[in-house]
């Protein structure tokens, strides 16, 4: 309700909370009515699983109290998206944020977890999934927002810090990719290493493509097809996309327009040609096959 009209929420002059509270109130009520025949169903009930579900407990608690270290409570109610005017516009990146993106989110998963492994109830299950598959979606969504509103230095910290699962260890180790080109070839680099390189004139299709691995992992990649049936992949968030993107668009005579940001589930597109843009770049969520109409590209010996 917040992140697909967080423009619409900022326009109004009015607290977007005085509408949200209400609606998420009510949606408590529906749930409970829609749940309430199933509210008796036992997957299982034993003691024991208290035990492993006070861990989760505890782990949620710790996680609620560091999410609130360095973050003020604007930030952490979300004002900065929705509220008029707002202009807490830091980005915090140190502190349990170092190591997960969204604590919030990581404490919510755990106390739900927690009520579920321990009361055994079926519909606390169920909620539970609906809550990680909905999850997913909200946290690509607040993903997308974030990088409008930070740009480059929100894609970096994106890039080496998982969403949810904490890193666990003490050093992070920041693995940087960057997208370059200097007009007549593409270059893709990953710690400071070259790791293909490709001229412009041997393009034939570039596409992009996203999996199902978000947001644990990286998901969204872009992809360069040339003569030979090859594919060279990068990642989607590398420093230097945005700039990349634009010298290809004027070397090219197109545009390229990205659209997958906020797909939680397989799959691709072609950006350039024109002759097949918005067709899928392959046939499949696990890429065994390319698209027919794409692989005749490379018959063709012209741009």
């Amino acid at each position: 309700m917040i992140h697909p009209f967080a423009e619409y929420w900022r326009t109004r002059r009015r607290s977007p909370f005085t509408l949200l509270l209400p609606a998420w109130i009510a949606m408590w009520v529906v749930v409970a009515i829609a749940t309430r025949p199933w509210r008796h169903i036992l997957l299982y009930a034993t003691g024991w699983t208290w035990i492993p579900a006070l861990l989760l407990f505890a782990t949620g608690f710790v996680l609620y109290a560091k999410s609130g270290s360095g973050f003020s409570a604007k930030q952490l109610g979300g004002l900065p998206e929705i509220h008029h005017g707002n202009r807490d516009q830091r980005l915090v990146t140190d502190g349990i944020r170092a190591c997960v993106r969204h604590p919030v989110y990581a404490a919510h998963l755990c106390e739900m977890l927690a009520w579920s492994t321990g009361i055994g109830l079926a519909v606390c299950w169920g909620l539970t999934v609906f809550a990680m598959i909905t999850g997913t979606v909200m946290i690509r969504m607040e993903d997308v927002e974030l990088e409008k509103r930070f740009g480059e230095e929100y894609r970096r910290y994106r890039r080496n810090t998982p969403a949810v699962l904490p890193m666990l260890r003490s050093k992070r180790h920041d693995i940087r990719s960057r997208l370059s080109t200097n007009g007549t070839s593409v270059h893709y680099e990953a710690a400071e290493e070259r790791v293909w390189q490709i001229t412009i004139s041997n393009l034939v299709c570039i596409a992009e493509y996203t999996t199902a691995a978000g947001p644990w992992a990286d998901d969204y990649f872009l992809v360069f097809m040339t003569r030979d049936e090859l594919f060279y992949e990068a990642s989607f968030y590398s420093d230097g996309r945005d700039v990349t993107l634009e010298s290809l668009e004027m070397s090219l005579g197109c545009s390229l327009r990205p659209e997958l940001i906020q797909s939680a589930t397989s799959s691709s597109r072609v950006l350039w040609p024109a002759a097949v843009e918005g067709k899928p770049l392959f046939i499949g969520a696990k890429r065994e096959a390319v698209n027919p109409d794409i692989r005749n590209l490379t018959q063709q010996r012209q741009l």
